[in-house]
């Protein structure tokens, strides 16, 4: 079974107002879970610790940091990912490379 693209380890590359609440480090894992982390540390991040699921449509929903299940759109060009949400919102990571 060929894993998911979304899948690793992703540092956000955009600076815009409307993306502060996501996290600076993002990490999917191929067990539904995913992990973010603000920069500073202790900074909220509304993409904590949580689950996500692919609906195969280009559509992603992560449980948010108040329990909640939002959906975001997403694409990936080579090591770029862009989420947009639901307000309109377009943010981007690049693929963080792990040793």
């Amino acid at each position: 079974m060929e894993e998911h693209p979304l899948v690793g380890a992703w540092r956000k590359q955009s600076a815009e107002a409307c993306d502060e609440a996501y996290p600076a480090d993002l990490r999917f894992d191929a067990n539904g879970h995913y992990r973010g982390q603000p920069v500073p540390p202790r900074e909220y991040t509304c993409w904590d610790v949580g689950t996500w699921a692919d609906d195969g449509a280009g559509t992603v929903r992560l449980s948010t940091a108040n329990d909640r299940v939002a959906a975001y759109r997403w694409r990936l060009d080579g090591d770029r990912l862009s989420f947009e949400d639901e307000t309109g919102c377009r943010f981007a990571y690049r693929r963080a490379l792990t040793s």
